[in-house]
């Protein structure tokens, strides 16, 4: 039965990231984040101190998580065709803007992790022992967002640059060819300059 279901989940790994559109969140990352706010939600609904942190935490992480995957995570979408070289036109006004949403991302950011450090130290402190559960949850969440600040906020300013580089090269190798010996040749043997920059054509 475990063997089983591994080999459909990897199945599905593969068909979900084949089948993503180019500017769309990977199905991985946007599953990981449905999990991590319906568990805060399920804890929100708890009444006290616990309850009120996991709510504050549901917030401020649910503004952060719309953003980076409106903002961020699409560019990863794109890095198949990337590495493969192809021309991601269409794609680079929306990874151009990355650059620009990056640092107010990363503020959200640290208000989320905040919340969930209270989250953390609420389940730690909770009535009767603790809520040890929640204080793992929460734990797990804040090494997530950690990693993607880490590795996928830089990888998709990776991914970003190299699509636009990619781009002029693409733009440059379509332009009308130069002069045959470059832009001031050199005269040939006292005839002058054999291509003139102005000549008619």
């Amino acid at each position: 039965m475990h063997a089983s279901f591994t080999v459909s989940a990897v199945a599905s790994v593969f068909a979900a990231t084949a089948s993503a559109a180019p500017l769309e969140t990977p199905y991985l990352l946007s599953a990981a984040h449905a999990d991590f706010l319906t568990q805060l939600e399920e804890v929100a609904g708890t009444p006290g101190q616990v309850g009120g942190a996991a709510r504050n935490a549901v917030n401020l992480l649910g503004t952060h998580i719309e953003a980076e995957e409106r903002a961020v995570l699409p560019s990863l979408g794109l890095l198949g065709a990337v590495t493969e070289g192809k021309a991601v036109a269409g794609s680079l006004p929306a990874l151009a803007s990355l650059q620009a949403e990056l640092p107010l991302l990363i503020d959200g950011q640290v208000e989320a992790i905040g919340a969930l450090a209270e989250l953390y130290a609420a389940g730690d402190a909770g009535d009767a022992g603790g809520w040890p559960e929640v204080s793992r949850l929460a734990e797990r969440i804040i090494w997530h967002e950690m990693s993607d600040a880490e590795f996928l906020y830089p990888a998709a300013i990776l991914i970003g640059s190299t699509a636009r580089a990619a781009e002029v090269d693409a733009s440059e190798s379509q332009s009308d060819p130069g002069p045959l010996y470059g832009r001031d040749p050199i005269p040939m043997m006292g005839l002058g300059n054999p291509h003139p920059l102005d000549a008619p054509q």
